[in-house]
C-alpha cells in the first residue's frame, strides 16, 4: 500500500503505469489505493481560504453595535462542513488573542466541539482556562464538558479549572449551597474575572445537549418554549429580545451570568445553521457578545 500510494501521489504515476511497473492489474492498483486511504496511510487535506463576507459583516456590525463580526463563506450546503469552517475560524482567532496573562472562560456543547479539532498549540503556561457553566449531566448522556476543557488546556499548556456540577439544579437553595463550596466559588470567580469568554449560542430544541442531558423534567422544556425562549448561552435561556425568560430557572443555573459577558474584553459567540437565526438575534439584542463567528447563510437570515 505504501509503495503504490507513493508512486501514485508523490511520483504522479498513473494507475496504468503503476500496474505495468509492479505487474499488477489496473483494478488491483485501484483497490490498493483505496485501501491505503481507508487505512490512514494516505491523508487528504484540502486547503482553501476562509475569506470573510465583508458586506454582511459590516451590516451586522452596524445593526447590533458589535466590535468584531466574522462571517464565514459557505462553499457546500452541509451543516457539518459549515460548523467545521466556523469552528476553524474561531480557533484561529483564539490563537491570535490568547496570551500568558489571559483568563479564558469556555462553555461547552456541540458548537464548541466544532472548535476543538482546529485549536493550534500555543505554549502559555501562565494562562488560566476555566469552565463557565456546570457541565455534569443528570442522565447517562455525556455533555463532553470535561474532555473539551482538557483539550483547551492541553492546546495552550495551561491550567484548567472545572465546574464539576450540573448546569441546572432542582432549586435555587441547592444552587446557592453548591456555590458556597470553596473550589466551586473559586472557579465561578475566575469565570467572572476572565477577559476572554468563548461560547456557543444554543437554540431551543429537543435535540439540544441540555435537554438530552436530563436537565428538564417532563413538560418543563415545553413550558420554556411556551415562555418564548429562543436560545441559551451558558445554560441561561433568553427571548428574541435578549431578556431572561424564566427568572426562577435562572436562579437554579450554576455558572456565569449573561450580564457578566458584557464586561469581557472578548465576549465571543459562535453559531452556525439558519435554525439558530432567532437565537442569534436574541443574543445580539441582549448585548451579550462583542464578537461573533457565524456562517454566511445564518448571517443573511438574521439580517
Amino acid at each position: 500500500m505504501i509503495i503504490v500510494a507513493r508512486m501514485y501521489y508523490e511520483m504522479n504515476l498513473t494507475q496504468k503505469e503503476i500496474a505495468e511497473k509492479l505487474r499488477y492489474s489496473r483494478p488491483t492498483v485501484s483497490r490498493i489505493i483505496d485501501a491505503a486511504f481507508k487505512a490512514g496511510i494516505v491523508d487528504v487535506k484540502i486547503n482553501y481560504p476562509l475569506d470573510s463576507v465583508i458586506e454582511l459583516e459590516d451590516e451586522i456590525k452596524r445593526k447590533y453595535n458589535l466590535e468584531n463580526v466574522f462571517v464565514i463563506p459557505v462553499y457546500i450546503h452541509n451543516s457539518h462542513l459549515i460548523q467545521n469552517d466556523v469552528g476553524k475560524a474561531a480557533a484561529n482567532y483564539l490563537y491570535e488573542i490568547c496570551d500568558n496573562k489571559s483568563i479564558l472562560g469556555v462553555s461547552w456543547g456541540t458548537t464548541l466541539n466544532g472548535v476543538v479539532p482546529y485549536l493550534k498549540p500555543k505554549v502559555l503556561p501562565n494562562m488560566k482556562i476555566v469552565q463557565l457553566n456546570g457541565g455534569a449531566a443528570k442522565s447517562t448522556f455525556s455533555t463532553g464538558s470535561v474532555a473539551l476543557l482538557e483539550k483547551f488546556s492541553k492546546t495552550f499548556s495551561s491550567d484548567q479549572y472545572l465546574l464539576p456540577v450540573p448546569s441546572i439544579v432542582d432549586s435555587s437553595l441547592i444552587a446557592d449551597a453548591i456555590m458556597t463550596d470553596s473550589s466551586i466559588e473559586y472557579a465561578l470567580d475566575l469565570g467572572r474575572r476572565s477577559n476572554i469568554a468563548v461560547y456557543g449560542i444554543g437554540n431551543v430544541s429537543h435535540n439540544s445537549v441540555l435537554y438530552k442531558g436530563g436537565y428538564f423534567k417532563e413538560g418543563a422544556y415545553d413550558e420554556l418554549i411556551a415562555k418564548k425562549a429562543v436560545g441559551d448561552i451558558c445554560s441561561r435561556y433568553f427571548s428574541v429580545d435578549g431578556q431572561i425568560v424564566d427568572e426562577e430557572l435562572n436562579r437554579r443555573t450554576i455558572g456565569l451570568k449573561l450580564e457578566e459577558l458584557r464586561k469581557k474584553d472578548f465576549s465571543i459567540a459562535i453559531a452556525s445553521g439558519i435554525e439558530k437565526a432567532e437565537s442569534v438575534k436574541g443574543a445580539l439584542k441582549g448585548g451579550y457578545a462583542n464578537t461573533i463567528f457565524i456562517d454566511e447563510e445564518l448571517a443573511k437570515k438574521i439580517i
